[in-house]
């Protein structure tokens, strides 16, 4: 269980630096959780900065441009939909009363769940995926007999309301844990990654009134041949909750003003906007 060791190093970290009841979601009523204004903005607009200067963000909400979707993006949604598959398959197949080894040998993911040029990686991105669970599961038992249901697989693709600290009303993160937010990516990892973490844990707290203090990311890589996951947990603290926030106001305030960012000085050719940026 190696997220669990990963996460279980965090809780000193907190001990040492608590969140402030003010960072907290719940606060979205007052500064600093209350954004300048209620736009409704995508996770994505706000934390990851693929474009430097968020000039994505404003050809889509200024100039209303559409943009064009690659490649890159067709196979980080079909890991994103294997990944949900096989944690759903495993708490299935536990919950009917299969034991671990036959959920790792009868598991299965049909050729039409995703594109066909990429079948063969994502069915062994399935079977490692359900390996690892099963094994969780199967370690549970052993250690401590009976039933591991207090093991099973996280909730995956789960929706939540952002929008009272002024994100949209219809997020949607990986996978929920017992306080702890999962979220899956493909290609290098970001230290940009972990501001997503805050917001979404945030915008949980602003709904359930629930204290959030753990994220992990989850990084799915190797295509075509090999398959390598990773995961690294972060507690998710005062100072990355204020970068999110910092990171949001300064997109809401871009978007309000339709102040043009600029170009970057290096621009990936998967953003969805390289050729209106370029043009």
């Amino acid at each position: 269980m190696i997220w669990r060791q990963q996460l279980k190093r965090l809780h000193r970290i907190r001990e040492l630096d608590p969140v402030q009841d003010e960072l907290r979601g719940w606060h979205y009523y007052t500064p600093p959780i209350r954004p300048k204004a209620y736009i409704g903005l995508t996770m994505g607009e706000i934390a990851y900065d693929y474009c430097p200067t968020k000039r994505d963000v404003y050809l889509r909400r200024v100039l209303g441009e559409k943009g064009v979707e690659k490649p890159q993006l067709a196979y980080g949604q079909a890991i994103h939909k294997v990944f949900s598959k096989a944690l759903n398959d495993v708490r299935r197949s536990y919950i009917s009363g299969k034991d671990p080894f036959d959920i790792v040998k009868d598991s299965y993911l049909e050729r039409e769940f995703c594109p066909q040029d990429l079948y063969d990686y994502c069915r062994k991105v399935y079977g490692n995926l359900t390996l690892i669970w099963a094994s969780q599961l199967a370690e549970a038992k052993t250690f401590y007999g009976g039933d591991a249901v207090g093991f099973l697989p996280w909730s995956t693709e789960v929706r939540v309301d952002g929008s009272a600290i002024g994100l949209s009303d219809r997020l949607i993160i990986d996978a929920l844990g017992e306080f702890t937010i999962i979220e899956v990516k493909t290609g290098k990892r970001e230290e940009f990654h972990k501001l997503a973490l805050a917001g979404y844990a945030m915008a949980i707290e602003s709904v359930t009134e629930t204290p959030i203090d753990y994220g992990l990311l989850v990084y799915i890589n190797g295509f075509p041949n090999d398959v390598e996951i990773r995961f690294e947990g972060y507690y998710i603290s005062p100072d990355l909750r204020r970068a999110f926030l910092d990171k949001r106001d300064e997109v809401i305030e871009m978007v309000q003003n339709g102040r043009d960012p600029g170009k970057p000085v290096k621009c990936p050719e998967t953003c969805p906007f390289y050729e209106v940026c370029w043009k």
